[in-house]
Order: C-alpha cells, then sequence, then structure tokens
C-alpha cells in the first residue's frame, strides 16, 4: 500500500493513493461477492456461503482468511457438536459493503 506521505495532490486537490489501497483489498477475485453476500444475510456459515457464491472450498477458505485479517469480517466459533462457525461483517465491512453500492449501482446501469 502507498503511504499517503509520498501522495502528490491531483485535479481537484484529491490524492488518489487512499484508492489504490481500497483497490488492492477489493481487486481480489470474489472479495465483494463475499462481502456482499455476508451483509446481506448478517450471519453465514461457510457451507451458506459456499452455496451462495459457488466458489471453490479452498478459494473461500483464503479469502475468508484475508478479510478477517483485514478486519473486514468476524469469525464466530460456537463450542457446540458438532462445532458452528459463523461469518458476518465487521463495522468496517459494513461500512465498506455501503461503500461498493454506488458501485454496484453504476455497473446494472451500465450493463443494460
Amino acid at each position: 500500500m502507498v503511504s499517503n506521505e509520498s501522495c502528490e495532490m491531483v485535479g481537484e486537490g484529491y490524492c488518489p493513493c487512499p484508492l489504490e489501497g481500497a483497490a488492492e483489498v477489493l481487486s481480489r477475485k470474489w472479495t465483494l461477492s463475499i462481502l456482499v453476500t455476508i451483509g446481506n444475510f448478517k450471519k453465514l456459515r461457510f457451507n451458506n456461503l459456499l452455496s451462495k457464491i459457488k466458489i471453490n472450498p479452498k478459494t473461500l477458505t483464503d479469502r475468508l482468511k484475508e478479510l478477517e485479517k483485514m478486519n473486514l469480517i468476524k469469525r464466530t466459533v460456537y463450542a457446540e457438536t458438532p462445532l458452528r462457525v459463523e461469518y458476518s461483517l465487521t463495522k468496517k465491512g459494513v461500512s465498506l459493503r455501503k461503500a461498493t453500492i454506488p458501485l454496484m449501482k453504476w455497473a446494472i446501469k451500465e450493463k443494460n
């Protein structure tokens, strides 16, 4: 990620550097789908998420670990038999999901 100290202001005084960090997160395949799907259902278990997105289980595991490390999702483990694990968005994840809604609306509009 680029530091703000090396960022030069352009145009209307906005620096594009923070967008590079966001693009780094969002450009990973399946990231947006995972965030939006978890956000739509509030909480999802791994297999529920897997069936809704139709993603390879290893890829889903990898993305969930990355998103948890970035504090975008929360993994909650319940000490039950069988073990139950649920994924939900953190405040940061909810904020990112809300920020992507205009982009999704734009994509839908441009598709038609």
